[in-house]
């Protein structure tokens, strides 16, 4: 999981997320990482806790499930989240989609604009090369390609629109 607080409010983030998982700072502002046993479970919990403590609720700036995470490459970055998102492709082949990337670190080295639209270029090729036919929205797509980096570590997921609908704090920026 990653999690971002409001500015400053990590410690009472990371104080609510604890109850529920083992989390940690995540290296950057704002940011905290953690480990669940259960995705839903921690999600639902979650969103009864901010429901129930109103400054858990202020601090909770968003809440990412993170299916993998990997290893930047340092000589070609841009190549290790291109492997990372070519291994998707069947699970948003049909679907609408469009990919974002939350980049903390790697100044100079990537470039946000420029690698979410790569990433998305690379996706609809592939897409197109088995038979589907791609579908880019960024109204409410059915799933987002979502990429947050700390530094030469990544994460990526697929977040539904059923996920972004049932819980307020996953969130795409």
């Amino acid at each position: 999981m990653l999690a971002t607080s409001v500015e400053g409010a990590r410690p009472v983030l990371l104080a609510g997320l604890r109850r529920r998982g083992a989390f940690r700072g995540g290296g950057y502002r704002n940011v905290a990482i953690g480990r669940v046993g259960d995705v839903p479970e921690f999600l639902a919990a979650l969103r009864d806790d901010v429901a129930r403590d109103p400054v858990l609720g202020a601090a909770l700036g968003r809440v990412l499930p993170i299916e993998r995470t990997f290893r930047l490459a340092a000589d070609d970055p841009l190549a290790s989240l291109e492997a990372a998102v070519d291994a998707l492709h069947a699970e948003v082949a049909g679907r609408s989609f469009f990919v974002r990337l939350e980049r903390r670190g790697l100044h100079g080295a990537l470039h946000t604009s420029e690698v979410e639209r790569a990433l998305g270029t690379l996706l609809w090729r592939r897409l197109e090369t088995e038979g589907h036919a791609p579908r880019v929205t960024f109204a409410d797509p059915d799933v987002v390609i979502a990429i947050e980096t700390l530094g030469d570590r990544a994460g990526i997921a697929l977040i539904e629109r059923s996920l972004r609908q049932a819980y307020s704090f996953v969130r795409i920026r």
